[in-house]
């Protein structure tokens, strides 16, 4: 099916309509910007010598600012779930299930352990200025984005039109998570960096990753919110059932 930017704008209108997705923010949104005050105060503190306590760091295993991302993923996932089980639409189904890997390999560093498992096979050229595990960590990506993608495609296929815009939202907003996750990472292992220049590729990476992260949750709650309003306005059905023109 052809989705349209009309198609997108409409659905973006609706979703920021969302009084649900408004109230999540006002929660989420002021103590995101206090996590990313510690996080530019621990990085001027790492490149001036005057070190602050590491849970300041937004990328710091257990830090403040992961088990805020801890919690956005895991409760996107939540809402992807319910909305797959009151419409059985299976990009949402989709979107659930990457949203759960995506909790569970930032506590778990599913990637990183892959990485350094698979580095004492993998032969690095002497040009290619990368560490082995970290092609590693790029190969386990690649695989996991190869396998969400083809899901994503068949999924899209077979949901309605509403469903698969809402799907191409957040599959857009999955992949600027990759984007500074992943490549934005990539840039701060590729050769020797002073460690100011450290500092701000790791300062980009993290808040950029985190912003995505904020922009997902906020695609999910306003989504959530707009299945669960239509279902309960469709006229002489009852909530949460699908029907033939749903």
């Amino acid at each position: 099916m052809m989705v349209t930017i009309a198609d997108i704008g409409r659905a973006l209108r609706e979703i920021a309509s969302a009084r649900a997705m408004h109230r999540a923010l006002m929660i989420v949104v002021p103590y995101a910007c206090v996590l990313v005050g510690l996080d530019v105060a621990a990085h001027y503190g790492d490149a001036t010598g005057a070190y602050l306590p590491v849970q300041f760091f937004m990328s710091e295993d257990r830090s403040f600012g992961e088990f805020l991302e801890y919690t956005m993923t895991g409760c996107a996932a939540l809402f992807m779930a319910l909305c797959w089980q009151r419409l059985r639409a299976p990009v949402y189904l989709a979107n659930a299930l990457l949203l759960v890997w995506l909790t569970l390999d930032n506590w778990a560093e599913l990637h990183e352990r892959f990485g350094l498992a698979l580095a004492p096979v993998l032969p690095i050229p002497a040009w290619l200025p990368l560490h082995a595990n970290h092609l590693g960590e790029l190969i386990f990506f690649g695989v996991v984005g190869v396998l969400w993608l083809a899901g994503m495609i068949s999924a899209h296929r077979r949901s309605q039109h509403r469903e698969a815009v809402h799907g191409l939202l957040i599959g857009t907003a999955i992949a600027l998570i990759a984007v500074f996750g992943v490549f934005v990472d990539l840039l701060t292992s590729l050769g020797e960096h002073s460690v100011g220049w450290l500092n701000v590729l790791a300062f980009v990476e993290d808040e950029g990753e985190f912003a995505a992260i904020i922009l997902v949750f906020a695609l999910t709650v306003g989504i959530f919110d707009v299945e669960r309003r239509r279902a309960g306005a469709l006229p002489g059905t009852a909530a949460g059932l699908r029907t033939a023109g749903a």
